[in-house]
């Protein structure tokens, strides 16, 4: 399985490209840590745009997605997770719960960079 950490500074924009049906989560910060709460409706197979306010969401796949970033200020960080509690599983050990135990990618596409 891939989580996606999304962290937003700007009202922004993404589209998301998916295999299966995702929900994404907006993350409260509290005294004890984060409370997840479910941001919009569920995500179908397919390409979704969602917009988003400032804030941190995340989301989990067990198969390929694409995420493009349209417009506004995003920051990703993804991680594996083997369902150890380690965050990456080691060369070798454990791999994804997705289709074979494959673990799935995650391609980005940043449509707000400017090149000169």
């Amino acid at each position: 399985m891939r989580q996606v950490d999304v962290y937003v500074d700007q009202p922004s924009c993404i589209e998301l490209h998916v295999q299966e049906t995702v929900r994404i989560d907006r993350l409260q910060p509290t005294a004890d840590g984060y409370v997840a709460a479910q941001h919009g409706a569920l995500l179908a197979p397919g390409v979704t745009q969602v917009p988003l306010e400032a804030g941190l969401y995340h989301f989990r796949t067990l198969d390929d997605a694409q995420l493009r970033i349209i417009s506004g200020g995003v920051q990703m960080a993804s991680l594996i997770d083997d369902g150890t509690g380690d965050p990456d599983p080691e060369p070798g050990g454990p791999k994804g719960h997705g289709p074979c135990g494959r673990v799935p990618t995650l391609r980005v596409v940043d449509d707000t960079e400017v090149t000169p």
